[in-house]
């Protein structure tokens, strides 16, 4: 693959100020200066510079362009690489590209770009995968874990840990294999120490895994509460537009309607569910089932309830359905006088006042949502978390070897057995870097990115 020269547009489709075209391999300047004219050729440019000219092919004058060229190893690919930035509409981008393709470049494969930087050792797996999280990336709080992991921050930690099981097992392995030579015999004690501290580790880097997830993927809530209490006023407050019918006839959602919304820098996967209540005919009976079935798998619930009217056996009845789940007990309609009178509530459950209809309170449900789910702290560390279910899978498997390690050693049994156990350890963590991955996984998480990057 790194003997061929790649080319791809690497700006989104459609028509814009500029399009990038990006070139990356080892005839990727001479491609270019076969259709690239300037005042001087881009073989004659130095490293990182930028020069003028026009892409002609066949005779004609396609575009009037900037060309930047950047050699090998100091490139994104570390590969030679020319970047050459055109008027951004679709059928110039086509043509400057169609006419590189004629000269002597291959069409990308999606994540091409950033697969060579892997292979070419600019990025290992980990940081790679932040490319395509940044590049998806929908909140502060997601590009800012993204960043971290590109910069290398969770790659150190594995690192680290990887090296510390290495050591170990390196020691204990001289142990079994000289046993007459006067070799210093690591204590058990010692052996059961480091364990245990590699193993909580793992458990910290775990435990961050889902707070992670949330960031990156969306905190999956689900609006529930009894009919007319403005559930669908909620969406719509939430989602900046009329996305559910709102009327003063109780049980006007049947079905589940969904929405990706921003509130504050959290991102919300919306479910609005039928209103809850006893008596319901057999349609909006559906719906209600519905809405109990997507409670199970909720993240986060909005427990809404009309502030102007008294709290009913219907709410209780709610209450009781979502014990177990991280709740928001949202008291709406704040612009009306106020007659409920709550129960006895957990303490954990905050309570948020605001009017939906009048869009006010909405930012005291943000700071409820990140105080809940503790993301501010997550955010504020300089560190990286993890947010991939890859990385959680390794890390898991990673811990189960060394907690099985300790278990051996618990037994009695000789300590030359824990190698199995270590080395279990080192390949999963090797995985996230990409030390010991396989290529049938590395071509997988590279198919999932963009053409062009």
């Amino acid at each position: 693959m790194k003997e061929t020269t790649i080319a791809a547009i690497a700006t989104p489709p459609g028509e814009g100020g500029i399009a990038v075209i990006r070139v990356s391999g080892p005839e990727a300047v001479l491609i270019c200066d076969r259709v690239f004219k300037g005042k001087q050729r881009l073989s004659e440019a130095k490293t990182h510079t930028l020069s003028y000219g026009h892409i002609t092919y066949d005779g004609k004058i396609l575009d009037e362009v900037l060309a930047a060229v950047m050699r090998s190893p100091r490139s994104f690919t570390g590969e030679d690489v020319v970047e050459i930035n055109c008027h951004g509409g679709s059928f110039v981008t086509r043509s400057v590209l169609s006419a590189l393709l004629s000269s002597g470049a291959v069409m990308a494969s999606p994540g091409e770009f950033t697969k060579r930087a892997f292979l070419n050792g600019k990025l290992d797996l980990s940081q790679a995968e932040a490319v395509i999280d940044l590049i998806q990336a929908e909140s502060d709080a997601a590009v800012s874990l993204s960043v971290n992991q590109l910069k290398g921050k969770l790659s150190v930690p594995i690192s680290e840990l990887r090296e510390k099981i290495l050591n170990l097992a390196a020691s204990l392995d001289v142990m079994a294999d000289f046993p007459d030579e006067d070799v210093e015999e690591t204590p058990d004690d010692s052996v059961k120490q480091t364990l245990s501290e590699l193993i909580g580790a793992l458990k910290t880097m775990k435990n961050q895994a889902e707070q992670g997830r949330l960031i990156r993927d969306g905190i999956n809530t689900v609006i529930v509460g009894k009919p007319n209490v403005g559930k669908s006023s909620l969406l719509n407050a939430l989602s900046g537009s009329d996305r559910a019918l709102v009327t003063q006839q109780a049980g006007t959602t049947r079905d589940v309607i969904e929405e990706r919304v921003r509130l504050g820098d959290v991102c919300l996967n919306l479910f609005d569910t039928a209103g809850i209540r006893s008596g319901a005919e057999q349609i909006e009976e559906m719906g209600i089932k519905k809405a109990k079935e997507y409670l199970e798998k909720a993240d986060l619930v909005f427990f809404v309830v009309d502030s102007s009217r008294p709290f009913e056996p219907e709410d209780a009845e709610i209450l009781a359905l979502i014990q177990e789940k991280k709740t928001v007990l949202v008291l709406n309609k704040a612009d009306l006088d106020k007659k409920v009178a709550l129960p006895d509530l957990p303490e954990e459950m905050p309570q948020v006042v605001l009017s939906a209809k009048e869009k006010e309170g909405l930012d005291r449900l943000a700071q409820a949502v990140e105080d809940l789910f503790s993301l501010g702290a997550i955010t504020q560390k300089q560190d990286a978390a993890v947010v991939n279910m890859r990385h959680k899978q390794a890390i898991s498997e990673a811990e189960t070897c060394l907690t099985n390690a300790l278990n051996t050693l618990s037994t009695g049994m000789p300590l030359d057995l824990l190698s199995v156990d270590l080395r279990g350890a080192l390949e999963a963590l090797g995985t996230i870097t990409g030390q010991t991955v396989s290529d049938e996984i590395v071509d997988e998480i590279f198919s999932r990115f963009c053409l062009g990057k």
